[in-house]
């Protein structure tokens, strides 16, 4: 398969997937503990086996596509704040494939756990200064700013941690099979 046509045959499905959790996620009470790790997974899949820009694509897609299908009072508030969950998951992103170049060991697992821990830590800090900012500088209700606070805070730490290990595991299990090479 060329390049091309494997790039986006791979960012299409890892795209699809995270767009259906997060459907089908919202029948889940606290879905943002199975949807959010499961994001973070696909992200970083695709990174590992399509490339930065799959993972970069899936990272500006996937919260946009969740923001309009998103029914909840917040849906306006969460909309608003896309920009700063696009750039985190670009940070999460930039981190894993950054350290898993850098390592050139069988199967880059030292830089992938590297990548996976640095890039969890720096989303989960950039994402609770932002959610910090945006709600002291928009207007909303208290309850509302409560429930983004939940939502963008400490639980992204533990979002990207989980999904960092599902990536991890799936792209052992897959070995070979995923290997993207530029």
């Amino acid at each position: 398969m060329k390049n091309r046509t494997r790039f986006l045959t791979r960012t299409a499905l890892l795209l699809a997937v995270a767009i259906a959790f997060q459907i089908f996620g919202k029948l889940i009470p606290y879905n943002n503990f199975v949807v959010g790790p499961v994001v973070n997974a696909v992200l970083l899949v695709a990174t590992a086996a399509a490339g930065l820009w799959s993972g970069i694509a899936i990272s500006v897609i996937a919260p946009l596509v969740s923001a309009f299908t998103n029914k909840a009072p917040i849906a306006p508030l969460v909309l608003g704040f896309s920009p700063f969950i696009i750039t985190g998951n670009i940070i999460i992103v930039l981190a894993f494939w950054i350290f898993r170049k850098k390592d050139k060991t069988q199967g880059n697992v030292s830089g992938s756990v590297l990548g996976v821990a640095v890039g969890s830590v720096l989303k989960f800090g950039f994402l609770y200064g932002a959610i910090t900012a945006f709600t002291s500088l928009v207007e909303m209700k208290p309850q509302q700013a409560a429930t983004l606070t939940g939502l963008f805070s400490w639980a992204q730490l533990f979002t990207a941690i989980a999904g960092g290990a599902i990536a991890l595991v799936v792209l052992k299990l897959a070995g070979k099979a995923l290997e993207y090479k530029e």
